[in-house]
């Protein structure tokens, strides 16, 4: 055992001596050095966009059905597809306005914009006509209306951030390189990928034929009858980025075949540009000030957040900030996490939420509780909310303050995951996939060198993380059961709950016939840089 111990000491001096040696973080905890661009600062359009070329009536009539005033703008060629368009027309009554596609074609437009919730143009082939009416078609957008551009591929490349000659775009899709025309094969791909060189930072979206591509906030659809194709550049250490979706046919179709998240993909696209991740000699698992609660969803072990209010500094003298992981832009009301401090007695009780970047970097009122904070506790939720919110802000350096002042932050189920370094089970279609592109990046790193995964027994989450440590052997993983906790300090982890806390070291050897990890209840410590069972109350 003394051999095993005294072994398991040499690897991890050698561990951390080559990370000193390449410039790695290693015990120099709470180190800001998360950047603002590493992150889009506008993740989301506020209404919706679609495009394409030479749309069907079907595919046109769903545009109509909106509530609101609708704008129907008809060239010369599309005039035939009203008769078929006669029912919802009709329907529609005085709500709908049909204009032909004129020299006074971008008057009519911004006239009717101002009035109108939906833009729907069919038919466009001038793109200098086009180009007059943009600023129209992003009012309606952003005050949350709607617009469908049925034109020629030139007009499709336009809505883009550059089109495939590299000309700048208006940008109604964000971050991205549209074409039209796109019929999936080599070499379409391979046009697009040449596109894509020479701006790596931005999305391919290859749109077929018979195909149209929705972009509404930040979820991307196909309608018609053909694919929508996004691509991603590949670049020294990872392959062409690829993914086809359809029309959704069905309520039981896996969400990957007909939705995705454009923002992870523009994520994607950044992280490709930026310096390997994670490290592969990461930053030790250390608070070197303060503590952190780690709580593993599914309720609270009895008496913890009266233990993470006294850490804070007691009922009298705590400033305590709750971050609610929500999606949402506004939350009404005062969340019942506050509302139960102020019950209990806490003098002062505060919470942020936004969804905007600038605000969480740069207004002052809205930083103001975390500059005098003791105790930070995020929410539960989807944990790349909070990536989203917060990832590289002002915010996030002084939330990593406070533990610099020997403050404590806690979280349970979103809000434990999110502590760490390295972000585990962060994508936004759905929480199935442990390993995001373009979230792994997206932690808040108050804990180095480790992946948290949540509901970890409860959910059958073992083989999940068997998986990222394959991927990332370098990381300590650390699964925890619903109802159960860490409690971390300096490198000392204690367990408390119901539930059991789960390690997974890849520096020691993993056996077909034993579990991949090592499970210790409540009352157990475990040593997080040295990867050690401290003790077991087994």
């Amino acid at each position: 055992m003394q051999a095993e111990r005294m072994d398991r000491y040499l690897r991890y001096f050698t561990l951390s001596l080559g990370a000193l040696l390449i410039g790695a973080n290693v015990g120099l905890a709470q180190v800001f050095d998360e950047q603002y661009d590493h992150w889009p600062e506008k993740l989301t359009i506020r209404g919706t966009i679609a495009a394409g070329t030479g749309l069907s009536a079907d595919s046109i009539e769903p545009f109509l059905a909106k509530e609101g005033k609708i704008a129907l703008f008809l060239g010369e060629n599309s005039r035939a597809i009203l008769t078929e368009l006669q029912p919802i027309i009709e329907t529609a009554g005085d709500d709908l306005s049909i204009e032909p596609i004129t020299p006074e074609f971008a008057t009519r437009v911004a006239e009717l914009a101002s009035v109108s919730d939906t833009l729907v143009l069919l038919g466009l082939d001038d793109p200098a006509a086009f180009s007059q009416v943009i600023h129209p078609l992003q009012e309606v957008i952003a005050r949350g209306g709607t617009v469908l551009c049925d034109g020629t591929p030139a007009i499709i490349g336009m809505l883009g951030k550059v089109n495939m000659d590299g000309k700048p775009g208006v940008a109604l899709f964000p971050d991205s390189v549209l074409v039209s025309q796109f019929k999936g094969d080599s070499v379409a791909k391979g046009k697009l990928l040449s596109a894509l060189a020479l701006h790596p930072r931005l999305v391919g979206v290859g749109i077929a034929p018979d195909a149209a591509v929705v972009l509404s906030g930040r979820k991307v659809q196909a309608i018609g009858d053909g694919q929508v194709t996004m691509l991603l550049m590949a670049n020294e250490r990872l392959p062409v980025r690829a993914q086809s979706i359809s029309p959704q046919r069905s309520g039981r179709q896996p969400l990957e075949e007909f939705l995705v998240d454009l923002t992870e993909w523009r994520r994607d696209a950044i992280d490709r540009t930026l310096p390997p991740f994670p490290a592969i000699v990461p930053g030790d698992p250390v608070v070197e000030n303060g503590a952190l609660i780690i709580v593993g969803g599914g309720g609270m072990p009895k008496g913890l957040m009266e233990q993470f209010i006294q850490m804070a500094g007691g009922k009298k003298d705590a400033r305590l900030v709750f971050v609610p992981c929500e999606e949402n832009e506004e939350i009404p009301g005062t969340p019942r996490t506050v509302m139960e401090w102020r019950r209990s007695g806490v003098a002062h009780a505060a919470f942020i939420h936004t969804k905007d970047r600038k605000q969480a970097n740069s207004d002052e009122a809205f930083l103001a509780p975390l500059k005098e904070a003791t105790g930070i506790w995020f929410g539960g939720g989807r944990q790349w909310n909070f990536a989203d919110s917060y990832y590289g802000t002002r915010a996030h350096g002084l939330m990593k303050e406070v533990l610099r002042r020997g403050g404590v932050i806690g979280g349970s189920s979103a809000g434990a995951s999110i502590q760490a370094r390295y972000l585990a089970r962060a994508t936004p279609i759905n929480n199935v996939r442990i390993m995001a592109p373009g979230y792994e990046r997206g932690g808040l790193g108050f804990l180095s060198g480790v992946a948290i995964d949540q509901h970890f027994s409860q959910r059958g989450r073992q083989q999940d993380m068997t998986e990222l440590m394959a991927r990332h052997p370098q990381l300590l993983g650390i699964g925890i059961d619903e109802s159960t906790a860490l409690i971390v300090k300096r490198s000392m982890a204690e367990i408390v709950g119901a539930g059991r806390v789960h390690f997974y070291d890849r520096r020691l050897p993993v056996y077909s016939n034993r579990p991949d990890y090592v499970a210790l209840p409540a009352g157990s410590r475990y040593d997080l840089v040295m990867r050690t069972v401290l003790s077991s109350s087994e």
